[in-house]
């Protein structure tokens, strides 16, 4: 009987990580102040600096969120392996897996830019997800050179229609050539659709020192190994009595 209760506990182990490794844990976040004076068009643009504020670690995190605002405030989210994106804030659109990995496309090549060219990165990757309200934001401050560089050459601010040599338009012709396995997907618990978040959701780019997400998806195997090796032991016994 003993036996056989070890058994069932590692097979329900080793469902759980099999089916959800995608989710991979909560962690408590306290947004830090921007790292630069960096504004483009009356927002912070590049990426943030945040701190674990469990265990006192600090990370570099960037915003795909422009529905949402960011209050400092020290907040859960919710960690997603990228992809798996059912549990994410643009999970729901049609197309998300391609969305997500245009953002982290432009996140890559955003790291390598300052200046006002960091900006328009920034109003790219934002506009991958809610192109309408980057849009009007950029009509809003008349920056008709942010919306040729997001949109393209000549859009004026007229329209959100993607021609060629945009960021956008580089985006998807070339997201399909990245790696993505070291982001992390973060999502503010409490979210129930872009515009309801307590803080917006934001890329995490794992460094290489940083490899609790490898250890996490290393012991999902180990333990989904481990159900299917007692699975076939017991069915070769005759299974579980």
């Amino acid at each position: 009987m003993r036996s056989a209760i070890r058994s069932l506990r590692w097979l329900m182990m080793g469902a759980l990580l099999c089916l959800a490794p995608g989710l991979l844990a909560q962690v408590n976040l306290q947004i830090n102040n921007p790292p630069s004076n960096n504004v483009l068009d009356g927002i912070y643009v590049g990426s943030y600096s945040a701190t674990n504020t469990d265990t006192g670690a600090h990370t570099q995190i960037t915003c795909d969120d422009f529905k949402d605002n960011s209050d400092y405030n020290k907040t859960s989210y919710n960690v997603s392996a990228f992809g798996n994106f059912s549990n994410t804030l643009w999970g729901n659109l049609a197309g998300a897996a391609t969305l997500y990995k245009e953002a982290a496309w432009l996140t890559l090549g955003m790291l390598n830019q300052s200046g006002v060219t960091q900006g328009y990165y920034s109003y790219a990757i934002w506009a991958v997800f809610d192109a309408t309200e980057v849009l009007s934001w950029l009509q809003k401050y008349n920056d008709t050179a942010a919306c040729n560089a997001v949109f393209g050459a000549g859009n004026n601010c007229k329209s959100t229609k993607v021609t060629s040599g945009s960021l956008l338009s580089s985006a998807q012709q070339n997201y399909m050539n990245g790696n993505y396995s070291n982001f992390l997907i973060l999502t503010p618990q409490g979210c129930k659709s872009p515009g309801s978040c307590p803080e917006q959701e934001f890329l995490e780019l794992q460094v290489p020192e940083g490899g609790s997400a490898i250890v996490y998806l290393l012991l999902a195997g180990i333990s989904c190994f481990g159900a299917m090796f007692y699975s076939r032991r017991q069915t070769a016994k005759g299974g579980i009595a």
